[in-house]
This record gives C-alpha cells, structure tokens and sequence, in this order.
C-alpha cells in the first residue's frame, strides 16, 4: 500500500511540475490589418502570415517564380534558425507543374516530380542549402510551394 501511494505522489508531483514548467510559455501573437491584408505576427519571431497575394520580394535568389496559376496568399517565417516561405496557389494551368520542375532543373535544381495521373503529386527540389517542396491537385488546380533554408551538417 505504501509503495502504490508513493507512485501516486510521484506522478502528481510531475504533472504539477510539467504544468507549471508550461504555464506562460505560450507565445502570444497579434493581428494587425493594413488595407484588407491581414498580418499575424509572433512576439518571438518575423511575421507567419503576410496576407499578400505576390511573389515574395525577399524569397531566396535562385528560386524560379513559378506562373502557371494565381497566388492565393503568402506565408513566411522564421523558426529555429531557418527562414521558409508557404505560397498557396489556385487555377493552376494543367501541366505548368511540369513546366515548373523544368524551369527548377534549368536553374541547377536537383528536382523530382512524383504525379499521380493527374490528380496530384509533389515537386522536391535541392540546391546549395535551400529545399522545396511544391504539392499539388490537379483535379482542382491548387497548389502550395513551400521553399526553405536547409542546415548541412
């Protein structure tokens, strides 16, 4: 009996513990709206949403401007040292995902295209210390590139 109690203080003893180590660590974001493009920022690190609808002027040198659809909206951060844009897609052309993969592939990109009939797949890319990954629906046009710093070890 004994021993079953001191377990029980143990485990609530760590549970206070963990939630009290937790408590406040929250980050706390703020959401600012300048001419109808909403902008979430973090407290702790760059804007994570940037409600804009363009190519980001700041994206890394190097990485080809993909036009075969509209930009729906942008997100960018930084986390742990390495910075990333999220662009999002619609009315995407039917074969600009391949035409893209070219383009990657021009600009000395490693890049593989995985397509599913059509319907879907995903662009991975490499070079120098930037990755990307673009998914995409073929079946409704839509698509988000997602392009990174990458640490080398």
């Amino acid at each position: 009996m004994k021993f079953s109690a001191v377990v029980g203080l143990g485990a609530i003893l760590i549970g206070l513990l963990v939630f009290t180590s937790c408590k406040g660590k929250e980050n706390e974001a703020e959401v600012k709206m300048d001419n109808a493009a909403p902008k979430i920022e973090d407290k702790e690190s760059k804007p994570v949403l940037d409600g804009t609808a363009e190519w980001p002027a700041d994206m890394f040198a190097g990485v080809p401007k993909f036009t075969f659809g509209k930009i729906e909206r942008v997100s960018k951060g930084e986390e742990g040292g390495m910075m990333k844009f999220n662009i999002y897609y619609k009315d995407m052309e039917k074969g600009g995902i391949e035409k893209y993969a070219d383009l990657l592939k021009e600009a000395g990109w490693r890049a593989d295209l995985n397509a599913a009939a059509g319907s879907g797949g995903l662009v991975g890319g490499e070079k120098d210390n930037l990755g990307l990954n673009f998914m995409f629906n073929g079946e409704d046009g839509t698509g988000m590139l997602a392009v990174f710093s990458v640490t080398k070890n």
